[in-house]
């Protein structure tokens, strides 16, 4: 080592070690400790078609073959469609999660993930002619738009490659990207959301009830109902608009213009170019034709004479799937808020004494046991850490206790029998689903049904003497029906049978009718089939949709969730199955279904990541700071988010010095593995240089993985060396060592959550030092961050309080290791004066004042967060959207100190702070917090500060 340790350095110096923002966003795409993208136990292989390479794992191998020929097919449409032959489009096709749903990413290269399960019959995309039809459809029509490069962008991705800031058609308003791929979706299929009744009930409904949004509200920002559906429905009902004004070549124009602007968010200069009009005008000019035909939608349907019924609920939201107790004297129900996790809740029949009973992960099905002591529940939970499945789980009425049934087993809609003894419920599976049957205390499985490829069971129902299950059933073409199923031998009648959305059947007392909803006169009501021939029967007439029927024990009444404009709620009507009339024809108003695409026979080859590692960009980008750096960046990913690596090398205009960073993440198996490089010069006044040569490798183990909860270890190995060059004493310090950390968290927020609002977390973490690392240091610091969030006065605001401390052990001569003022700066791996504090109203790390540095810190905050409105608007297409405004109220306390603690150097703070959350650039969450605070201690200021984030 030359001249002296210089461990006591000014901070100000240190280097800056931040990777370009372009690779983090980009390519870093599976987060720290989660811990495997996918399982590590599947096995994935590949097939190739002429268009399209499709990665699938073991159990998927029929599904795969048919959806790399459906993915041909459709996307030599959408091209044809858009005048746009993208590249080569890789599809990962993969099981893990109960959920339906894709994405779809242009970068790095086109890139599609489709989870196999399909969705229920009451899941909110309505009726479909098949599942891969469907989502293949949707995605990639996202991979032929926002591909698309014209003019000075094409060019320089000609240059550059796929650098995600030569995309214009990304920087588009979220009802234009998910509204685009969700009119494909319509047209490419005989059903999609744009023909689905329930999708024109959210839109009616907003119509009828002075709420319809503009076009700065339908963005994927939007928290308040409908919030995610929003730009999906209102984003295609206004393209279809357009096109029908236009011509049906509007929208591929308007993508074809848009993706030639060098400029971002320049829509309305795109709208005015190919309609003549600006999209704000379009979207008040077809608000003002939808409101005025949905207000003689609302005549007709009133002509025959709305249903009357009393609420029971008043939330919104989603408050359904209402189940009468044996006794009929309450009514158990889920709840869904803005403000709330997903609850079960139990009011009595009359909607009195309503109270929460248990939270749940997902789902809406409930069931009592004839006792009335119970309720069987499914909801989704983390399985064998990677999977998330659903499962069966009872809970007592009286306590809130909640047992599980099933592990693992992708059991949904449990319904228990009238004797108690068995559960009959839909059992998932990666082609499919059927109905099972299981015994109360979740033992001795078997499958009630065997169906044909593809069919899909939901809302399984007993009959009152248990000698029938009612239940909807999909067939492949769109035929959704309610059918009557023996519970012996699995014999299956049909009580309906056309491509109307029949689901959610529960039975009349008596056995002899089964009430179910149905779109069939294209809004969803209740409807009844009588058993003994098949008569339908018209059970209500509503304006919105009836949901989730439920008929009481004696018969006499009927409990469904009613839509609005603000949600589903519950209500109650008298019934009278006996005067109820009969049931308008159904008039089949879809297209046929388009045949299915033969398999493709190619043979499959075992996946291999590394020739899609490539880079597909590269991106010049300049800093300014002590000096300028000019530098460029690139990177690559595999389809599958097992290897991702980024590379960013520069040199400085007055160090004249090369640099680099370098990272490379391994997501394979647990744990996931990081490894980060960097060499860099900084300029030190007046003619010196700090070079940091730095490469740290850390692995990310989950322990414990649940929807509500998580737990996380990591180990990291440091090993660094920085050297001062050109000053009057150059000096040399090497570091190594090691830091292992725990972490646990069972924090939520929700959507109107103006910060995290319950539950807490905590984590410990250790760093040493040693020779032996190649350290000139020898010594261990460690620390400790609590924190914990309470609800206070209302739904939405909170306390926030947060304790944190830490300790050095060996080298006593050492005494910067920790800092207190401001907030936290550096990691516990910088040695010398980290900040683990939020220390308001003093200056950063203490300034130079010795006071504020030590072997020790303790460190406290409380902090009230309220809310003070909720804007939910931007202003017209522009890329801006204000989500919430909020207050806070603060103290701080903290300290730093070497030997003795006295209680009298603690340093205290009070302040306020205003914040508000944004969405910027249609797609990016943005937090800012502008406050004052006032130190009270000696050193203390008035300081007016700005924060991107919370303060914790």
């Amino acid at each position: 080592m030359v001249g002296s340790c210089p461990v006591t350095r000014d901070p100000r110096r240190e280097p800056r070690r931040i990777l370009p923002a372009l690779l983090l966003l980009a390519l870093s795409s599976a987060p720290l400790a989660s811990a495997a993208s996918f399982p590590p136990e599947l096995r994935f292989r590949t097939l190739k078609t002429p268009r399209v390479t499709l990665h699938y794992h073991q159990g998927l191998e029929a599904m795969a073959r048919e959806a790399a020929a459906l993915a041909d097919e459709i996307l030599a449409a959408h091209e044809r469609r858009y005048g746009r032959r993208v590249g080569r489009v890789h599809v990962a096709l993969v099981d893990v999660e109960d959920d339906p749903n894709g994405f779809a990413t242009p970068l790095p290269y086109p890139l599609v993930q489709i989870r196999a399960v399909a969705p229920r019959g009451n899941d909110d995309f309505g009726n479909h002619d098949g599942w891969l039809r469907f989502v293949l459809t949707h995605e990639l029509a996202h991979v032929v738009h926002l591909d698309q490069a014209r003019g000075i962008p094409g060019a320089a991705r000609k240059v550059f490659g796929r650098v995600p800031f030569f995309f214009p058609n990304a920087a588009t308003p979220t009802w234009m990207v998910e509204g685009l791929a969700t009119e494909e979706e319509t047209e490419g299929t005989a059903f999609g959301r744009g023909r689905n009744p329930d999708s024109r009930m959210i839109l009616r409904m907003a119509a009828l009830d002075g709420d319809f949004l503009a076009e700065d509200e339908a963005v994927g920002a939007l928290d308040r109902w409908p919030s995610g559906q929003a730009a999906y429905l209102f984003g295609e009902a206004f393209l279809s608009d357009v096109s029908s004004r236009f011509g049906a070549g509007t929208v591929p124009e308007l993508a074809r213009v848009h993706s030639g602007h060098l400029i971002p968010y320049l829509d309305d200069f795109t709208a005015k170019k190919v309609t003549g009009s600006s999209f704000h005008v379009l979207w008040r000019e077809w608000a003002a034709r939808a409101r005025a035909d949905f207000a003689l939608e609302a005549a007709r349907i009133e002509a025959r004479g709305l249903t009357p019924s009393c609420a029971l609920t008043d939330r919104g939201i989603r408050q359904v799937g209402p189940r009468y107790s044996p006794d009929g004297g309450r009514i158990a129900y889920t709840s869904r808020t803005l403000t709330r996790f997903r609850a079960i809740r139990v009011m009595a029949a009359d909607g009195t004494g309503d109270r929460k009973v248990a939270d749940r992960n997902g789902g809406t099905t409930l069931s009592w046991t004839p006792d009335g002591r119970r309720i069987v529940f499914d909801e989704l939970e983390r399985h064998r850490t990677f999977f998330q499945r659903s499962d069966l789980r009872v809970v007592d009425v009286a306590t809130g206790k909640v047992r599980a049934l099933t592990r693992g087993l992708r059991a949904k809609e449990p319904d228990v029998s009238p004797d108690g003894r068995t559960i009959v419920f839909v059992l998932h599976k990666a082609d499919g689903s059927e109905l099972a049957l299981v015994d109360a205390d979740g033992s001795r499985l078997r499958e009630l049904t065997r169906s044909g490829p593809g069919t899909e069971w939901s809302g399984p129902r007993w009959s009152p003497k248990g000698d029938a299950v009612a239940a909807s059933r999909w067939t492949p073409g769109g035929w959704l029906d309610v059918v009557r199923v023996d519970p012996v031998g699995g014999a299956v009648s049909e009580l309906t049978r056309d491509r109307a959305k029949d689901v959610e059947p529960d039975w009349a007392p008596d056995g002899a009718h089964v009430l179910f909803r149905s779109d069939r006169d294209g809004v969803s009501n209740v409807y009844a089939a009588r058993v003994a021939d098949g008569a339908l029967l018209r059970v209500t007439n509503v304006l919105g949709g009836a949901f989730t029927p439920e008929v009481s024990p004696d018969g006499a009444h009927l409990v469904f969730a009613d839509y609005g404009s603000s949600g589903y709620d519950l209500r109650r009507m008298d019934l009278d199955l006996a005067s109820l009339p009969a049931a308008d024809p159904f008039a089949d108003p879809y297209p046929s279904s388009l045949p299915p695409a033969p398999p493709v026979t190619v043979a499959d080859t075992t996946y291999r990541p590394l020739p899609h590692l490539r880079p597909h960009f590269w991106a010049p980008y300049f800093t300014l700071g002590d000096e300028v750096k000019i530098g460029a960046a690139t990177g690559g990913v595999d389809p599958l988010f097992r290897h991702a690596w980024g590379l960013d090398v520069h040199g400085g205009t007055e160090s004249h010095r090369a640099g680099f960073h370098a990272f490379y993440q391994y997501d394979r198996f647990r744990p996931t593995f990081l490894l980060t490089l960097q060499d860099d010069t900084d300029v030190v006044e007046p003619s010196g240089l700090d070079r940091t040569r730095e490469v740290t490798l850390r692995a990310s183990l989950p322990v414990r993985r649940r929807v509500r909860s998580s737990q996380n270890v990591s180990l990291a190995w440091r090993r660094s060396r920085e050297t001062l060059e050109g000053t009057a004493e150059p000096t040399r310090l090497d570091l190594g060592g090691v830091e292992a950390a725990w972490s646990m968290s069972t924090v939520k927020g929700y959507p109107y959550s103006i910060s995290p609002i319950d539950g807490y977390s905590l984590q410990v973490a250790a760093l040493k030092e040693d020779p032996a690392l190649g350290s000139d240091v020898s010594l261990t610091k460690a620390i400790a961050d609590a924190r914990a969030y309470v609800r206070l006065f209302g739904e939405t605001d909170t306390v926030a309080l947060r304790l944190a401390g830490g300790t050095t052990f060996g080298r006593p001569s050492f005494r910067r290791s920790f800092a207190v003022g401001g907030f936290p700066d550096g990691s516990l791996q910088d040695v010398v004066r980290t900040n683990p504090a939020v220390l308001r109203g003093y200056p950063q790390n203490g300034g130079a004042d010795p006071r504020f540095t030590g072997r020790n810190f303790v460190a406290g905050n409380l902090e009230y967060r309220f809310p003070l409105f909720r804007p939910q608007r931007g202003w017209r297409a522009l890329p801006v959207f204000l989500r919430h405004m909020h207050g806070a109220v603060f103290a701080d306390v903290g300290h730093a100190w070497t030997g003795e603690f006295t209680m009298g150097d603690l340093k205290t703070g009070l302040g306020a702070a205003l914040g508000a959350d944004t969405y910027l650039g249609h797609a990016l969450p943005f937090t800012g917090v502008l406050g004052v605070a006032r130190g009270l201690a000696d050193a203390g200021e008035t300081k007016v500060y700005f924060r991107v984030g919370l303060a914790f």
